[in-house]
């Protein structure tokens, strides 16, 4: 993190002339998550403008923080997450700047390094930041899996590693989706493929403590998914109960209760998973999408209306449908009674939303990413092809076009814009690929503060339990950790009653001292994995204990049944068995499925460092494929490749050009290797690999078969085995020594 104080970034002059002609009003309101304060894209605010140029009228500021996400503002500030640096890609990192709300000049900023992923670096800063209006925090959900809870600062309050905790799959497409905040949860979700009995891989909710990041319920409400998504939910209170509604990667809606993550009910839409996000008025629910529907209907996309507060057999009423509207990317905004959405050829259409009907279209552009807004009877809009539009409203007539602006990338040719506009204190502020614009008329002024769509109730008096919830419902442990739980009550609409004694006891193979109270040491053995069970007022509840080691180990497998894995370690299920060659156990990853060929398996922790990890492995030839294998240290990958014969020392998979080194390296097949890796933080800030690979049973050499300095190093990371089974693989005596041992 580096707290700045900087001249404006350009464009001064027009800068200080604003702030004499618009000030910011005493009572300024925030845009704090990526649709506003109610999830629904729609501002109170008044005299928004209806033109400006990039030249002069009506700006401002801009600011070069570029990105493809949508800005937020909160306590005065204007925020964003990007890609730092993109025209030098020895720096690429992830970055996230808070401006001056008034005047453009960064305040803070923080960057982090991209890594274990394959999401290409124009996709870096895909998900939107969310900040909460109490405290001024910032929370951020990056494509590497990094959450991350900054405070108003810019210092960071709490982070957690979802990829190295509990195995999320981040995929090529970059699809990141948004946290959103309701109360003192913080909701992201990803897929994952996690330890016991998360192995398979599934969409997953996770609802985060916002003060201390820890998981307080997870939640898979979907079947198996067809893709990443980057859907965002909305949280609404219907028919009593307080829902977080969400497309879902298998192609369905899905609504849960927030305090508790429990199923309410789904709706199938499409054959692949839901990018869009829901809008609700009241309890109606409007989602689109734009791939093959669920029925036998031939058009793709379609837009529904579903009614959530009349559910049969576990599905809302569909009040009503329209067929080949194709918004699989951008969401609708509802406003008087009128839908407006944008299909993914950036076709607009307003659609009476009691039916469904057809009022009228425009068209704006060849391709649309970004969500419509509103504010002030004016709609303002975006396309892919770097051009804002803004719409004077009327009502069920074809609206009034009023100003449309295309911008230009140094070079001439047009820049991108995908992020949705963000209306806050009388001003507009949207983003580019490259640039960050506020806009204002001189009587922009903020509406009446938004009150919150319904707040979380407690259950009455005479409540019946229907739901025991154990807090944290998962944490991950060293050797001889510590952990406090509690149980709380909730009613059957998910309103917390509060928290209750409860009996305490262990499941599964998880061993530890667990007293009365709930509070559980756990013991010297890793890894491990189980549950904490606890039981009050005949309900029974489990919360998900991992153990795994923070420091030096030696796991040979000898201990483990054939066909059996090391419990506690995320992705190993069902990619990996303990097999007995006649000679001794080892671990097979299997080349059966190519779904699952590539897999890394953290066997440490997150915040691991001065380590050194090795290990035997062998790759088996089938088909004139040989397996890529290796280990993972600090967040790097030292990788045998196969069909390559090569050595490579990589940490973003996609972007190799940012950092790795390949050097040949001939290896053969069936053939034990014995390969070590070693990672030292250098004192500038720069990090270096090495590597090391020998035939086993031989002398170790002298010399590092590899050695590469990574300019802007990772200081620490959980220790893994890496493999690419286009072949089978084999894995012994997997080793981590702490520097010194």
């Amino acid at each position: 993190m580096r707290p700045l104080k900087s001249l404006c970034p350009f464009a001064c002059l027009p800068v200080l002339l604003a702030l004499a002609s618009f000030p910011v009003p005493a009572s300024a309101d925030t845009w704090a998550s990526w649709r506003g304060v109610n999830s629904d894209g729609v501002s109170a605010d008044t005299g928004l403008p209806s033109s400006w140029s990039p030249d002069g009228e009506n700006l401002l500021w801009k600011a070069p923080y570029g990105g493809r996400s949508a800005p937020v503002v909160v306590d005065g500030r204007v925020c964003v997450v990007r890609l730092a640096e993109p025209g030098t890609v020895e720096r690429w990192q992830e970055q996230i700047a808070c401006l001056d709300a008034e005047t453009g000049e960064l305040v803070w900023e923080h960057r982090y390094n991209v890594f274990q992923t394959d999401i290409p670096h124009h996709r870096v800063g895909w998900a939107s930041l969310v900040g909460d209006p109490d405290t001024g925090n910032v929370f951020a959900h990056g494509v590497e899996g990094m959450v991350i809870a900054f405070d108003p600062e810019g210092s960071i309050i709490w982070s957690r590693s979802t990829s190295e905790e509990v195995g999320r799959i981040s995929g090529y497409g970059g699809r990141t989706s948004t946290p959103i905040l309701d109360g003192d949860l913080l909701v992201v979700n990803f897929l994952s493929a996690g330890w016991g009995s998360t192995f398979i891989p599934r969409h997953r909710f996770y609802a985060l403590d916002k003060r201390t990041g820890e998981t307080v319920w997870l939640s898979t409400p979907g079947n198996a998914p067809y893709d990443t998504t980057y859907t965002v939910p909305v949280v609404r209170e219907i028919d009593g109960q307080r829902l977080l509604i969400s497309g879902n990667g298998d192609g369905a809606i899905h609504a849960m209760q927030v305090a508790t993550g429990l199923k309410v009910w789904e709706f199938p839409i499409s054959k692949r998973g839901i990018n869009s996000s829901v809008v609700v008025d009241g309890s109606t629910v409007y989602a689109s999408h734009s791939e093959e529907n669920v029925d036998e209907s031939t058009a793709m996309g379609r837009l529904v209306a579903l009614d959530a507060s009349r559910i049969t057999d576990g599905k809302p009423r569909q009040v009503w449908a329209v067929d080949g509207f194709a918004a699989g990317y951008a969401s609708p905004v509802i406003h008087e009674g009128i839908l407006y959405g944008v299909d993914n050829s950036a076709n607009l259409v307003a659609f009476d939303s009691s039916d469904g009907t057809e009022l009228w279209k425009e068209n704006i552009g060849i391709a649309q990413r970004s969500s419509p807004v509103v504010g002030d009877g004016k709609l303002y809009v975006s396309d892919v092809d770097g051009q804002l539009h803004i719409l004077q409203l009327a009502g069920r007539e074809p609206p009034e076009k009023t100003d449309h602006d295309e911008f230009k990338d140094p070079d001439g040719s047009a820049t991108q814009i995908n992020g949705s506009p963000a209306i806050a204190n009388g001003r507009v502020y949207f983003i580019t690929n490259n640039t960050l614009y506020c806009i204002a008329s001189a009587h922009g002024a903020s509406g009446a503060p938004a009150d919150h769509v319904g707040e979380a109730d407690s259950a009455p008096q005479d409540a019946e339990p229907a739901h025991l919830q154990i807090v944290p419902g998962e944490t991950i442990l060293v050797p001889g950790g510590k952990a406090a739980f509690r149980a709380r009550l909730f009613d059957a609409k998910g309103r917390l009653i509060g928290e209750t004694e409860a009996a305490w006891s262990l499941d599964g193979p998880l061993g530890g001292q667990l007293n009365t109270i709930g509070e559980f040491t756990a013991s010297d053995l890793a890894p491990q994995g189980g549950h904490v069970v606890a039981t009050a007022k005949g309900l029974t509840a489990k919360a998900r204990v991992a153990v795994r080691s923070s420091g030096g180990f030696l796991e040979d497998f000898e201990r483990y049944d054939v066909d059996s894995v090391p419990d506690g370690w995320s992705a190993i299920r069902g990619r990996f068995r303990v097999v007995d060659s006649g000679g001794g156990k080892m671990l097979l990853k299997p080349s059966g499925n190519p779904r699952t060929w590539r897999t890394t398996v953290y066997v440490g922790m997150p915040s691991q460092s001065e380590y050194e990890i090795e290990a035997e492995m062998m790759s088996m030839e089938q088909r004139r494929r040989i397996a890529d294998m290796g280990l993972v240290s600090h967040r790097y990958t030292l990788a045998l490749m196969g069909n390559a014969q090569s050595l490579m020392v990589r940490t973003w998979l996609s972007e190799l050009e940012r950092f790795s080194k390949e050097v040949p390296f001939e290896w053969d097949p069936e053939v034990w290797y014995h390969v070590k890796l070693r990672v030292e933080p250098d004192a500038d800030g720069s990090t270096s690999i090495r590597g090391k690979v020998w035939p086993r049973g031989q002398d170790e050499p002298a010399e590092w078969s590899i050695e590469a300095v990574d300019a802007i190093g990772h200081d620490h990371g959980a220790p893994a085995i890496y493999g690419y089974s286009s072949a089978d693989i084999h894995y012994d005596n997997v080793k981590v020594t702490p520097f010194g041992d």
